[in-house]
């Protein structure tokens, strides 16, 4: 046997000395001992030339060294896998399974924390967000007006009448009728003289001068049943008072002297004062001379008060009709013939008989703080004292209807307030707004409001008006509950509108 030189033996050395190291070997099983590397310098016991094995021809006797010892520790039994009949456990390391990942890390915490403070600062902004872009707003309510009650004239029952009510349109009247309207005649020629000669309040006018002839004249008056007053002989009257012994006195010598100083004759005068009366807006009346004495002098009672008004807004006409009396040179004493003026209110106008005893008269009233005018005029009675008590029964029967009544009662919605979320608040009258009304008529309603910050039950946001012919009158609006506000609800979900950025 030939000893391995000495490199040989530093190369095995080095051999040993690598396979020495542990090699892990996955199994289920203990590994086998592994066997003893023998010395390459000492021989085994058994070593013997007979049992070396001999290098091939192809062999060199470093090849053989080298293989038989780098192949001596090897055990083939490790070499050979075995079936693996249970599963394999690894220990515990970085890949055995999926990390967990904390919701703690800053990647999530950071803009989770930006989200819910984005959240936050919305809701906020939202729910104390001012309303100033979606104020509530009010929608007005058509209002209808209650009509005054119909009238219902407690119509004389003898006769006709009519009656009326100034500043109130329409004149209601038992019958369309032309009646004769004696001395009533003379208030279209005071009328027409005026026209003429026009006289302010507190002037006098021209004089008329009188003599003999003229208090023979009212003698043969007299002697015709015509109503007359003496004249002073030599004297004078002025026009002013030659007016107040016609309408006073119902003196119908002066009437024809005021008409005979300007018209001829009764048929120019006819004309003149049928004229003056169709262009003035006085329709129904006809005359045919000055004083009434002709039956032919006649009128429709509706006329009749068309005929008072005219009088009436001639200042002049108004100051002489109102005297109960008056002291006139020739005549003295006079008194007036309408009995009515003795009633409180009563203005005047004119008393006319014939055959039958008419009154066309005027009387002021006070409704509740307002004066009001009411004309009637009666025509056909029996007596004075027959007309005298029906024009008192118009007039009293006037005054009650004329009453305030309410045309808006207490309670009545006016108006809505309407909000962008929804919520709808009765805007109501406080009081019952009343105005002076008539014969079916009707006030104009307006209302004005302003809301401002008012949100509380009961609290002022406009006025309600009504007006009337005669006067007006005002009532307060109020909210019939509280306004309340938007739900929180709503101001989340409705950003855009809330932030006035839609409608």
């Amino acid at each position: 046997m030939v000893a391995p030189d000495e490199s040989t033996a530093e190369q095995s050395t080095e051999i040993d000395r690598t396979a020495a190291e542990p090699t892990v070997v996955l199994s289920d099983e203990p590994a086998s001992p592994e066997p003893p590397v023998p010395d390459a310098d000492v021989p085994g016991p058994t070593d013997t030339t007979d049992d070396e094995p001999q290098p091939s021809p192809d062999t060199t006797d470093d090849d053989a060294g080298e293989r038989s010892v780098a192949l001596a520790w090897l055990d083939e039994r490790t070499l050979t896998p075995r079936p693996i009949t249970t599963p394999m456990l690894m220990s515990g390391g970085l890949l055995d399974r999926r990390p967990r990942r904390t919701l703690l890390r800053p990647g999530v915490l950071v803009p989770t924390a930006i989200g819910l403070m984005l959240v936050v600062a919305y809701a906020l902004t939202a729910l104390l967000w001012p309303l100033h872009a979606i104020e509530p707003t009010i929608a007005a309510d058509e209002v209808t007006p209650i009509p005054a009650a119909v009238t219902e004239p407690a119509w004389p029952a003898k006769g006709d009448a009519a009656i009326a009510v100034a500043g109130i349109r329409g004149t209601e009247s038992s019958d369309d009728a032309r009646a004769s309207i004696a001395s009533i005649t003379k208030l279209v020629t005071a009328l027409v003289v005026l026209d003429e000669m026009p006289l302010s309040v507190g002037e006098d006018g021209p004089d008329y001068w009188f003599g003999y002839n003229d208090t023979l004249a009212y003698w043969n008056y007299r002697n015709r049943g015509e109503s007359a007053l003496d004249v002073p002989v030599g004297g004078k009257l002025t026009q002013y008072q030659m007016l107040e012994g016609m309408l006073i006195g119902s003196a119908n010598n002066y009437a024809d002297r005021l008409a005979n100083t300007l018209w001829p004759t009764d048929a120019v005068y006819a004309s003149a004062a049928n004229s003056w009366l169709s262009t003035h807006g006085v329709p129904g009346i006809t005359v045919v001379e000055p004083t009434g004495i002709d039956s032919a002098n006649k009128a429709t009672p509706e006329a009749l008060i068309a005929l008072a008004k005219k009088a009436l807004a001639n200042p002049v006409i108004a100051e002489i009709v109102a005297k109960k009396k008056v002291d006139l040179p020739g005549a003295g004493t006079v008194t007036n013939t309408n009995g009515l003026l003795a009633d409180d209110g009563v203005v005047g106008v004119k008393t006319g008989t014939l055959d039958t005893w008419s009154l066309l008269s005027a009387k002021d009233v006070t409704i509740g703080e307002t004066t009001v005018r009411l004309y009637a005029s009666v025509v056909g009675q029996a007596s004075d004292k027959a007309r005298l008590a029906a024009s008192r029964e118009l007039y009293t029967q006037l005054e009650a209807e004329l009453q305030p009544q309410p045309s808006v009662t207490a309670g009545t919605i006016a108006g809505t307030v309407e909000t962008r979320w929804g919520e709808q608040v009765d805007i109501i009258s406080t009081g019952d707004a009343s105005v002076i009304l008539w014969n079916g008529g009707s006030g104009t309603v307006t209302t004005d409001f302003d809301l401002g910050d008012s949100r509380t039950a009961g609290d002022q946001v406009g006025v309600l008006t009504v007006d009337g012919p005669l006067d007006t009158t005002s009532v307060s609006l109020t909210l019939s509950q509280d306004v309340e506000g938007p739900t929180a609800w709503w101001r989340l979900t409705h950003p855009l509108v809330l932030f006035g950025l839609a409608d």
